[in-house]
């Protein structure tokens, strides 16, 4: 993931941008990681961890989805 479309996964997770994506395990994904930071906002290296995991396991979302975020 390029450090443009990582900036804006980070700004997705604090809620400065709103994206909701067709694909409903990824919108799981964020809302999770949202609620995380919610709780410890010093969380957010192991959220981006979590959602290159993610991205990786699943190719195809991470191919539509990124696309998306960076347009934003």
């Amino acid at each position: 993931m390029d450090a443009a479309v990582s900036e804006k996964i980070k700004k997705l997770l604090r809620r400065e941008l709103r994206y909701t994506s067709t694909n409903l395990a990824f919108n799981m994904m964020i809302s999770k990681m949202q609620k995380k930071l919610d709780a410890d906002p010093a969380a957010m290296d192991d959220c981006m961890k979590e959602m290159e995991m993610f991205l990786g396991k699943y190719p195809i979302v991470a191919k539509v989805d990124l696309a998306n975020i960076a347009a934003l």
